[in-house]
């Protein structure tokens, strides 16, 4: 006799679709890269921290009793700030990245946000524009005219503000499918700029050199 089971609860699983925004390729080489420069800084910045911090003790008329307390704190802050600061810049390109979830988009940076569409309250799709810059002959930075166009897209609930450039740190715009996926998303919100940011990420998709022209 052969006895039937029947599976009850079972809901299919919501696919994660990866957004492209964060560093597409050549991750692990800027990461190494400023852990060499962090070495290097963090040794630069603690001998010059010593030196300031011998030279405070000479201006207080500390330097006759050999005192190493303040160079040894100034040292260590200047280390501490600067250790910091390469720690914020490798967590950075390691954890920045975007997910689409169903309906729910979570963007990861050194926080992390994230918002379900259906509930958003406002949805803005604005081009921001960056303009780039050189390095000219005496060292100074000057513009070099050319200016990249990121389309913004900013959702607004009663959970918070999430905001998500469409492009990679390579300033590459994220792929057609990518934001067919959000326009999707995006049909299910009933919020003001709903239905013109997912009218907008279509026509990106289709041509890109719509942006939001």
């Amino acid at each position: 006799m052969i006895v039937g089971a029947r599976i009850t609860g079972m809901q299919p699983s919501v696919p994660r679709i990866p957004l492209s925004v964060g560093y597409r390729s050549g991750r692990t080489g800027r990461v190494v890269s400023l852990l060499v420069l962090g070495v290097i800084l963090t040794v630069t910045c603690g001998c010059v921290g010593a030196f300031i911090g011998t030279g405070l003790n000479a201006a207080t008329g500390n330097d006759s009793s050999g005192s190493a307390t303040v160079p040894a704190l100034v040292a260590l802050l200047s280390v501490g700030l600067v250790m910091l600061f390469i720690g914020l810049l490798v967590t950075s390109i390691v954890r920045t990245s975007a997910r689409l979830e169903g309906t729910r988009l979570t963007v990861v940076g050194l926080t992390t946000k994230s918002v379900d569409l259906r509930a958003a309250r406002s949805v803005s799709l604005r081009a921001a524009a960056v303009a780039h810059t050189g390095v000219s002959s005496d060292g100074s930075l000057v513009a070099t005219g050319a200016v990249t166009r990121t389309p913004v897209l900013t959702v607004t609930a009663d959970t918070g503000t999430v905001k998500l450039g469409l492009r990679s740190k390579e300033s590459l715009l994220i792929p057609p499918p990518e934001m067919y996926a959000l326009a999707a998303a995006l049909d299910t919100a009933r919020c003001p700029g709903a239905a013109e940011a997912a009218g907008w990420l279509r026509a990106m998709a289709a041509d890109p050199r719509t942006m939001l022209l």
